[in-house]
């Protein structure tokens, strides 16, 4: 012969029964279902009910944490900010040491501590030499790295293939931030910057032609950036640079100079950091085996 327990009212209730969003078992401390549109609350483990209309106005809110839901950006990036200085450090490293494939007489090195505390490190050793279809990969990729904390956000919004000439056009929008100068503080609003990018990728022909504009802040100054990786034609594992860089300013009230001087100024520091930030990007990339090999037509595989 069965009994069923008597309905617990849980205003009537003197035990508490509910915290916060949680209800629990005035009987068994169970923690139990929101009610919803359910006149009653009945517990799965003894079976004791109580009225759900004390509990019609609790709302359940959920917070998740950025590393609940894993992106390849967001891994990207944490790996980016978790670098510490000796992780930076390495990539700019190097050493008089031949390297076996291409005959270079210097190599990039980094040591790992892979065996017991007693022993010695292992030593690591890679060519600075890159290839065309390495550097552009590492170029098309750049941010974020931490010598380009002030790019805030990359971001892709058109792309085509030209169906005759083979080449690839991309247009990217950056979003960039710079210490302002005092005595430009009243002139400038904000210290953000969006920054225009137009890639023009040649597989055939191993070139790739970058180039940047402002299109913010363009009455204070006018920044036009052309950067042109090309394959070095007499070596296979090395890559032609140039940089192309105009700078004008038209807010005039004898300020043109100053503004130009100093814009030139911290532009040869950025370009610096760029090009260190490059190799952090290159040397990462190969670590984590993140460059395919390009074959020739006759190697490829049919579809």
């Amino acid at each position: 012969m069965s009994t069923s327990k008597p309905l617990q009212s849980a205003p009537g209730d003197q035990r508490r029964t509910n915290f916060g969003s949680l209800i629990f078992c005035p009987t068994c401390a169970n923690l139990l279902d929101n009610p919803g549109d359910q006149d009653h609350i009945v517990c799965h483990a003894c079976g004791d009910a109580q009225d759900g209309a004390g509990f019609e106005e609790i709302e359940t809110i959920s917070r998740s944490q950025d590393t609940a839901f894993p992106s390849q950006l967001r891994n990207k990036r944490s790996l980016v900010q978790g670098v510490g200085m000796g992780e930076t450090e390495r990539v700019n490293a190097r050493v008089e040491e031949v390297c076996p494939q291409c005959g270079e007489n210097e190599m990039t090195f980094y040591t790992i501590q892979m065996r017991s505390a007693d022993e010695g490190q292992t030593v690591f050793y890679r060519c600075v030499n890159y290839s065309w279809n390495t550097v552009s990969y590492a170029f098309l990729n750049r941010y974020p790295n931490p010598f380009a904390t002030h790019v805030l956000s990359a971001d892709t919004i058109g792309h085509r293939l030209d169906a005759e000439t083979g080449e690839l056009h991309i247009t990217r929008l950056l979003r960039k931030t710079n210490s302002i100068p005092r005595w430009a503080r009243g002139i400038m609003r904000g210290n953000y910057a969006y920054i225009l990018e137009d890639v023009v990728v040649d597989r055939d022909g191993g070139m790739l032609v970058s180039k940047t504009r402002n299109i913010t802040h363009t009455r204070l100054l006018k920044v036009e950036e052309k950067q042109t990786l090309l394959a070095d034609p007499h070596n296979a594992n090395s890559t032609l640079c140039k940089n192309e860089t105009s700078i004008v300013s038209n807010i005039g009230y004898g300020l043109n100079s100053r503004i130009e001087n100093f814009s030139l100024s911290r532009f040869s520091e950025n370009l610096n950091k760029s090009r260190k930030g490059m190799l952090y990007v290159l040397d990462l990339a190969q670590r984590k085996g993140l460059f395919r090999q390009r074959l020739p037509m006759e190697q490829r595989p049919e579809a």
